[in-house]
């Protein structure tokens, strides 16, 4: 009977010449909705609506970052063995992405009502289910990666 390895199998991830793109995709919706809610704090306090507008736009990449990393995550669900440590993760990722949109849609409105209460609130949520996805990721894959080219 052979002994099984306590060390997991390494990951394969999707990359061209040997670069991974998920990891690299990640960390942009994560610092972009963590950098609406420090803009929308920053509109609170001092109501200039430049920074409405920096939340309006670090919004927007946040969420076509994170489309594009939403979709390579499902490119990698569906080509891993191991398919239910990709569930927290994408589960917060989603979450992460939906509440960014409907923040967007609040952040469309003029002035005051476009961040307070609803826009912060909505920040904060899109922060922190980013950072858990982020979270997740890292603890899940936390081993050796292999790149497929």
């Amino acid at each position: 009977m052979m002994a099984r390895s306590s060390t997991p199998a390494p990951v394969r991830l999707l990359g061209p010449a040997g670069h991974p793109l998920y990891p690299a995709l990640l960390p942009i919706p994560i610092i972009c909705f963590a950098g609406a809610l420090i803009t929308d704090l920053a509109y609170i306090a001092s109501t200039e609506m430049m920074w409405l507008d920096f939340s309006s736009w670090l919004l927007l990449a946040g969420l076509i970052g994170g489309g594009l990393a939403g979709a390579l995550l499902i490119i990698e669900l569906i080509r891993s063995h191991n398919q239910r440590a990709f569930v927290p993760h994408l589960a917060c990722l989603l979450a992460a992405w939906v509440t960014a949109v409907f923040n967007s849609f609040i952040h469309a409105r003029d002035g005051w009502t476009a961040v307070v209460p609803t826009g912060l609130s909505l920040s904060i949520a899109a922060t922190v289910l980013g950072v858990l996805a982020g979270w997740f990721w890292q603890s899940a894959y936390h081993r050796p990666a292999e790149i497929v080219r």
